[in-house]
């Protein structure tokens, strides 16, 4: 899952729309096999705790790594990190999108299915995006 956050989202509103994402998809928090953002929001406070309540690794993306054909573009994002995206873009540097960008009033998440020859990476260095687990999702 792909995650991006203002700086006031809390874990409680981030999780409602983790959730909310997850169920359109018919799925739960038990089929993720990471969460992903942008690296300069690793360290969000909010996505922290809530990568620590489901106990999934949060990983962090190189803006260089980001795709930038997203379906959903954000004119604030564009404006203030000079990318097309955080949420969608973090999810599809893994697979293809399940479930586009969802907004809260200050979060947003994408779900993305992952898919061979997108690999989980093995290190903290390594860039990602939320996945689902194939072994619950399938490919």
């Amino acid at each position: 899952m792909g995650l991006g956050a203002r700086f006031c989202a809390g874990p409680e509103e981030i999780l409602h729309l983790l959730d909310a994402t997850l169920a359109e998809a018919g799925l739960d928090r038990h089929d993720l096999a990471a969460l992903a953002t942008l690296d300069g929001k690793q360290s969000h406070p909010a996505l922290r705790s809530v990568a620590d309540r489901l106990a999934l690794p949060l990983l962090a993306v190189p803006p260089q790594d980001l795709p930038r054909d997203v379906p959903n573009p954000s004119p604030h994002v564009t404006h203030y990190l000079a990318l097309p995206s955080v949420a969608e873009a973090s999810a599809l540097a893994f697979g293809p999108l399940l479930v586009e960008k969802r907004r809260s009033a200050n979060a947003t998440c994408a779900l993305s299915r992952w898919t061979p020859p997108y690999a989980l990476p093995t290190s903290s260095a390594a860039s990602a995006a939320s996945t689902l687990s194939t072994s619950s999702a399938g490919p």
